[in-house]
C-alpha cells in the first residue's frame, strides 16, 4: 500500500512480526498454569481445535496424538504447514522476576534474559530456562532493549555479596540450594541497604524471597523503601515475616495504603512495588497486597532486614534476587539511521556511532571517533547497524516456537524464534536457529508452535528495509522512515545438493505492498503493468510481489515466491528486489517494507 499522500490508509512496520497465519491464538497470550496432565490443543485453518499431545519424529515430522476409544490405542494425525499447537501449561515454577532485557532477531525472534555481554560479534544473555547463556550473533541480533519505558538501576542475583555496593550489618551469607544462590539474613538480626546515586521519581522494585509460612511472634523480616518526602524521610515497609500469618504493609509517616490480606505460604514468592507521583502498588505473585497514594517524593534507598530474638536455629530470611528499575516516558519521535549503531536514552536522546562492547552495567561506543560510556540506568536500548549477514542454514521441520520468558507476567508477550525443530520430548523442544544456535526449551515453558513449510531455510537478511521514494510520515510508519530507493540486492550461496532437492522459493516478510486484486488501492496500476515490485534471480525477473498480496497488507505478511529450477545455480547467486514506477514518472515507486529475506528449498514431492 502506498505511503504517498494520495493513499487513504497508512503503513505498518511492526516489531515483532505477527504472521498472517497466526490467527488461531493471540501472540501475546500467556495461558494460566495448570497440571501437567492437561492436553495440548491443535488448531488447523478451517477446522475445530483438537485436544491431545504433540509428538515429533525427525522422519515423520509433527504428529498430534489423541486418545482413542477406551481400550484402543491412541490415534495420531500429521500436522502440516499452518497448523498451530497451543501447549498445556506446566506445573507452577518457583517465583521469577521477569527478565529485564530483550534481544530482537529481526522479525523472526525475540529472546529475553539478563544481559551478559555485548561485543562486536555477538550479544550474550543469561536465560532462566537453561544453565548456559544464549549467544546471538550480530547482526542477527538487531536490538537490545529494556522493558518499554524502564531503565535498569539494579539487578542483583546474589551469587556473591558485594560489600562495596551494599551497606551490610550483621552476618548475611550466600547459600546455594539446588544449584541456585540466595542471600540469607540470619533471623536474629542482619541487614543490607543500598542508597541510589540518583533518587528515583517513579519506578519498580522486585525481589524474590523464601517464606516458610511459620509464625514467630518475636521476629520481623522487612523490605523498607525510603522516600525523600517534603517533611523528611518517609518509609514504605513490607513485612515479609514472621510475626503474623499474613503479609503486611506499613507507612509510618503516612499516608495509609489500602491493604488486602494475603496469607503467607511455604514457597518462594515474588514481591513487586510500583511507585510514582500519585500511586503506589504492592503485589505478591501478581496478587494485590496494597495500593493507594504512597509516600511523596523520590525513592532514595532500599533496605532488607531481619530482627528479633533467636533462641533456636530457625531459618533466616532468604532473598533470591532483587531488581530495581526507573520509569521514563517513551519519546514521541526519533531519528533512525540504519547505517550506524544507535544508543537510545530513556529521555529520548540518541547517540550514533559504533558500539564496541557492553555488559549488564554499561555500554562503550565510539561517537564521532570519540569513546563514550553509557550506564544502563539511562539507556532504553541499543539498535545495531543494519548490515546483512546470512544466518546458519537450518533444515528439516521448520516452525515458529513461542515460550514463556519468565515471571508469569500475564501482560508480557512470550519469547519466540523460528528454526528447525530437531527434537521434542516430554521434557524439552530443541530448535536449531539461524543466529542463536541450538535452543533446548523446557516443554513446560512452551506456549505455542506454528508449523511452517518444511525444508532448507537460508536467511539472507534479517533486517527491515523501506523501498520506495518518499519519507514515511503518517502512522503507522515504515522502518526506517527514509526510503532506501527502489532496489534491494542480496548475494547468497546455494549448496550443490539443494538444487535438486525440491522446489525453491524466495520467502519475504512484507508490509504495505500494493495488491493486484480488483478493488484494492492502486491495483489498476498493477494490472496495467506499472508500480510493480519484481523478484529477480541472477538478473532474471521470475515473479512480482504484488500478485501474492490479496488484501491491504496493512500488517506484515509472509509471502513465498516460487523460483524456477533453472534460475538457480550451485554456489554464488544474487537475489534482487526491484521496483518500477508509473507511465510518465518512472521514479514514483510503491513505498513498502521488506522485513526479512530468505530462500527456502522444500522437499521434493513424494512419487506415487
Amino acid at each position: 500500500m502506498r505511503a504517498h499522500p494520495e493513499a487513504q490508509i497508512g503503513l505498518a512496520s511492526l516489531r515483532p512480526l505477527v504472521l498472517a497465519l497466526w490467527t488461531l491464538g493471540a501472540a501475546g497470550f500467556a495461558p494460566p498454569r495448570a497440571s501437567a496432565d492437561d492436553p495440548d490443543r491443535l488448531g488447523r485453518p478451517g477446522g475445530p481445535r483438537i485436544e491431545g499431545k504433540l509428538r515429533f519424529d525427525p522422519e515423520a515430522g509433527f504428529r498430534f496424538e489423541t486418545a482413542g476409544e477406551p481400550g484402543s490405542p491412541a490415534q495420531a494425525q500429521p500436522v502440516g504447514p499452518g497448523g498451530v499447537v497451543e501447549f498445556a501449561p506446566g506445573p507452577a515454577a518457583p517465583a521469577e522476576i521477569p527478565p529485564l532485557f530483550q534481544v530482537g532477531l529481526g522479525e523472526s525472534g525475540r529472546i529475553s534474559g539478563a544481559l551478559g555481554a555485548v561485543t562486536e560479534d555477538s550479544v550474550t544473555l543469561a536465560v532462566p530456562w537453561r544453565p548456559e547463556a544464549v549467544s546471538i550473533r550480530r547482526p542477527g541480533a538487531q536490538w537490545v532493549v529494556q522493558r518499554l519505558g524502564e531503565a535498569r538501576i539494579l539487578a542483583e542475583g546474589f551469587d556473591a555479596l558485594d560489600a562495596s555496593a551494599w551497606n551490610v550489618e550483621g552476618k548475611p551469607l550466600v547459600v546455594v540450594e539446588n544449584g541456585e544462590s540466595a542471600l540469607r539474613l540470619p533471623a536474629g538480626g542482619a541487614s543490607i541497604a543500598r542508597r541510589f546515586d540518583e533518587p528515583l521519581e517513579a519506578g519498580r522494585v522486585e525481589l524474590t524471597f523464601r517464606d516458610d509460612g511459620a509464625i514467630r511472634p518475636d521476629r520481623r523480616w522487612t523490605l523498607e523503601l525510603t522516600f525523600r518526602a517534603p517533611g523528611g524521610p518517609a518509609s514504605l515497609r513490607v513485612l515479609l515475616g514472621w510475626s503474623e500469618e499474613s503479609l503486611a504493609v506499613e507507612t509510618p509517616q503516612g499516608p495509609s495504603l489500602a491493604v488486602q490480606r494475603l496469607v503467607r505460604t511455604d514457597a518462594w514468592r515474588r514481591l513487586t512495588v510500583r511507585f510514582g507521583d500519585d500511586r503506589t502498588e504492592v503485589s505478591v505473585d501478581g496478587k494485590d497486597l496494597a495500593h493507594g497514594r504512597g509516600p511523596a517524593g523520590p525513592l532514595e534507598s532500599i533496605r532488607i532486614a531481619t530482627a528479633g530474638e533467636t533462641d533456636d536455629d530457625g531459618p533466616g530470611g532468604d532473598v533470591g534476587a532483587i531488581q530495581v528499575a526507573r520509569f521514563a516516558r517513551v519519546p514521541s519521535s526519533l531519528e533512525i539511521d540504519p547505517t550506524q549503531d544507535e544508543a537510545r536514552l530513556v529521555i529520548g536522546d540518541q547517540f550514533f556511532g559504533a558500539i564496541r562492547r557492553g555488559d549488564r552495567d554499561r555500554v562503550s561506543m565510539l561517537v564521532d571517533d570519540r569513546p563514550i560510556e553509557l550506564d544502563w540506568g539511562h539507556l532504553a536500548g541499543l539498535y545495531f547497524r543494519r548490515a546483512p549477514a546470512p544466518g546458519a542454514p537450518v533444515a528439516g521441520a521448520l516452525a515458529r516456537v513461542e515460550w514463556r520468558a519468565g515471571g508469569d507476567d500475564p501482560d508480557a508477550p512470550p519469547d519466540f524464534a523460528e528454526g528447525a525443530v530437531a527434537a521434542l520430548s516430554d521434557a524439552a523442544l530443541t530448535l536449531e536457529t539461524p543466529y542463536a544456535g541450538s535452543l533446548a526449551i523446557p516443554r513446560d515453558r512452551l506456549v505455542r508452535l506454528l508449523v511452517l513449510e518444511p525444508g532448507l531455510r537460508l536467511v539472507l537478511d534479517p533486517c527491515s528495509h523501506h523501498l520506495g521514494d518518499e519519507v514515511s510520515t503518517t502512522p503507522p510508519l515504515l522502518d526506517p522512515p527514509s526510503p532506501e530507493g527502489g532496489v534491494l540486492e542480496r548475494p547468497f550461496e546455494v549448496p550443490a545438493d539443494a538444487i535438486d532437492s525440491g522446489p525453491a522459493f524466495a520467502v519475504l516478510d512484507v508490509v504495505g505492498v500494493v495488491g493486484e486484486a480488483t478493488g484494492l488501492p492502486f491495483s489498476d496500476y498493477i494490472r496495467r503493468g506499472q508500480l510493480k515490485t519484481y523478484l529477480a534471480i541472477n538478473g532474471r525477473r521470475v515473479d512480482y510481489l504484488n500478485r501474492h498480496i490479496s488484501g491491504l497488507n496493512e500488517a506484515p505478511e509472509r509471502i513465498r515466491l516460487p523460483i524456477p529450477a533453472d534460475a538457480l545455480r550451485p554456489g554464488a547467486n544474487v537475489l534482487r528486489i526491484e521496483q518500477t514506477g508509473i507511465e510518465g514518472n518512472p521514479d514514483w515507486y510503491d513505498d513498502l517494507g521488506i522485513l526479512g529475506v530468505a530462500v527456502e528449498f522444500s522437499p521434493a514431492p513424494a512419487r506415487p
